[in-house]
């Protein structure tokens, strides 16, 4: 995985010679969705079957519906 330099972006270097989203073949998520700040760091934690945080890997075992909020892609 790889970051672009430009639009900070993540994608997979062995899959595309160049950014992606930079070159229109990809476009980022915007949608709302909803967010959890982590009780363990303070971080931000996503919604995927279950609550992880994007910084320490932090999971919760709740339901969706329990969020502190919804956040733009």
């Amino acid at each position: 995985m790889q970051m672009c330099p430009w639009c900070d972006e993540v994608y997979d270097e062995s899959e595309y010679s160049k950014c992606p989203y930079c070159s229109g073949e990809l476009v980022r998520d915007t949608s709302e969705r909803p967010f959890k700040n982590c009780p363990n760091c303070g971080g931000v934690m996503y919604w995927d079957d279950e609550w992880a945080c994007t910084n320490c890997g932090e999971t919760i075992d709740s339901d969706e519906d329990d969020c502190d909020g919804t956040i733009e892609g």
